[in-house]
């Protein structure tokens, strides 16, 4: 179920909402099993959702170490499953599929499920049907979707989306309070190979968003031009990276930089986010639109300027032990709560965005980078 696709939203709008409230009307609330041995955690199949998702499942694994714990996920978010820790295993699941889904949870016989998803009624109505023993799940306003659950968390539009999903796990009653949560982070095999490993001054830009209203969160490509003309050094390369898909836009700009005495190479990963994940590791600074990437860099250490239009950095902006988050100076933009608020809205938030700003925001953050230890603020 993709936010970015208005009929799948329709959809589970129309036909989830009575069907959940139908289901609920009998369904009485359990408390917390006495032993829990199986959970299950099941979160939106958005690529930056899943990453934020880290923090709190290393917070899950830390409190029960001995609890088996299944990620429930589907092939658009495989890639940043596979690479974020906490789960025992990963379950992969089609949601369009319902009968199929609905056997694959039942037969896992969960002791507790948690529902991380925020809007989607499709997740809770496998939630509700997954014979786990406890559920969990979130009230989110105005979509009518947490009638089913034994045990209801308040989403709130006034913080982060990492703190929310903290702020379920913390409200599940499966965990004592958490004093230290953990900082999300990823990990990847040490088998994976090590891309360009001969550039000694890799700098990464990530210019492509997903979904249907991407262009809105893209910046135009002069501007990246412009920036690598201004970030540049003796032996720098730029990287140009995006999905496989994008491949022809990643070209197109290469070709730009190129011909503007730039040294720029592209980079599509064909392994998920494992050879992304060791390229972003080693660059001086990785400037990326508000997406799963952007979240990527930012939790595995990366220095990371993010550039936040639509996208409101008090909700979605990237999180990590040295980021920096860039918006219009004019104070516009950040209508985005659950991610597909576009209507009514200006489409040229991202333009408000300057080269000085990002020159500024990339100088800043290098010239104090000390090592992953090293945090700036970025944060409300």
């Amino acid at each position: 179920m993709q936010r970015g696709k208005p009929k799948n939203r329709m959809l589970d709008y129309w036909v989830g909402i009575p069907l959940l409230n139908a289901l609920g009307i009998f369904r009485r609330r359990r408390i917390v099993p006495s032993r829990v041995q199986r959970i299950g955690v099941l979160c939106s199949p958005a690529l930056g959702d899943t990453l934020l998702l880290s923090g709190p499942l290393q917070d899950l694994r830390a409190a029960l170490p001995d609890a088996h714990i299944v990620h429930i996920c589907t092939l658009q978010n495989l890639a940043a499953a596979e690479i974020i820790p906490g789960a025992d295993e990963r379950l992969l699941v089609n949601l369009t599929s319902v009968a199929r889904t609905i056997r694959q949870i039942r037969a896992q016989r969960f002791d507790v499920l948690l529902d991380f998803s925020v809007w989607q009624r499709l997740t809770a109505f496998y939630t509700m049907l997954s014979g786990a023993k406890f559920t969990v799940g979130f009230d989110t306003s105005g979509q009518h979707r947490s009638r089913g659950y034994d045990r209801v968390v308040k989403h709130s539009p006034e913080r982060h989306e990492l703190e929310n999903l903290r702020s379920l796990l913390a409200g599940s009653g499966l965990v004592p309070p958490i004093r230290s949560p953990h900082q999300p982070a990823v990990t990847i095999s040490r088998f994976t190979s090590e891309p360009f490993e001969g550039e000694t001054d890799p700098v990464i830009f990530h210019p492509w968003a997903s979904g249907k209203h991407a262009r809105l969160r893209e910046w135009p490509e002069e501007r990246w031009v412009a920036l690598a003309q201004r970030l540049e050094e003796d032996s720098t390369t730029f990287f140009i990276t995006g999905a496989p898909s994008d491949l022809p836009r990643i070209k197109q700009l290469v070709d730009l930089m190129r011909s503007a005495g730039l040294r720029a190479e592209p980079f599509a990963s064909q392994d998920g986010f494992f050879s992304l994940t060791r390229l972003l590791r080693r660059a001086r600074v990785v400037v990326s639109v508000n997406t799963g990437v952007m979240h990527l860099a930012a939790i595995e250490g990366s220095p990371t300027v993010a550039l936040n239009g639509p996208t409101a950095e008090c909700r979605w902006g990237a999180r990590g032990p040295c980021v920096l988050n860039v918006q219009p100076a004019d104070g516009s933009g950040g209508y985005l709560h659950l991610g597909f608020e576009f209507k009514g809205q200006p489409e040229d938030i991202m333009e408000r965005i300057t080269v000085d700003q990002v020159v500024e925001a990339c100088e800043s953050l290098t010239a104090s980078y000390i090592g992953p230890e090293y945090a700036v603020s970025g944060r409300c």
